[in-house]
């Protein structure tokens, strides 16, 4: 896609452009970065996000809440490169060194990264509904009728995917400090 605009690459005109990508474009990219924390990776998963609406965009054009369906695709975009980098980096090191790698860091900062990380891996094991109502419940503020929108189902739903996604949380990332899930457990 390089020395395309956005807009030629995805194949729109320009009012389709302005009308459904331009407004929320930074939001986009704010929520495949929430997911991935990686310049290359958030690059890579907006890319995909924006390949998906391409080919899915007579959908996305007539959904009731485009906006929030747009932003689902690059939550569940950035996801599928968290999970597929996971994915490689593990095989990397296992062919490397025989085994993953599991380090301990006296270092504050390291500490904070791998917590992130933790969170990360534990958002990625829930299901996509419940991944998507914490993501968007909680890291980006949604009211839970725009991720009902978003979901194809009713806000008591939405309610009961939090609820269990937050106890999945809770119980993957019981090894970590007590404030790591208090931050799931509060809203």
């Amino acid at each position: 896609m390089t020395g395309l605009g956005t807009e030629e690459a995805l194949g729109l005109s320009q009012s389709e452009y302005e009308r459904l990508i331009a407004p929320i474009e930074e939001k986009m990219m704010r929520a495949v970065w929430q997911i991935t924390q990686d310049r290359h990776d958030a690059e890579e998963a907006f890319q995909e996000a924006l390949g998906v609406i391409w080919r899915r965009f007579d959908r996305v054009r007539v959904h009731p809440n485009p906006h929030a369906l747009i932003v689902r695709i690059c939550i569940n975009a950035g996801y599928d490169t968290v999970r597929r980098n996971a994915r490689r980096r593990t095989k990397e090191a296992k062919a490397q060194y025989g085994e993953p790698l599991h380090t301990r860091s006296a270092d504050v900062l390291l500490e904070l990264a791998e917590k992130r990380s933790a969170i990360t891996k534990a958002i990625g094991q829930l299901s996509r509904n419940q991944a998507a109502a914490v993501v968007m419940r909680l890291i980006q503020g949604e009211d839970f009728e725009a991720i009902a929108q978003v979901l194809v189902c009713k806000c008591s739903t939405v309610r009961k995917h939090l609820e269990r996604g937050r106890a999945r949380l809770r119980e993957l990332l019981r090894p970590w400090s007590s404030a790591t899930n208090e931050v799931i457990s509060n809203e």
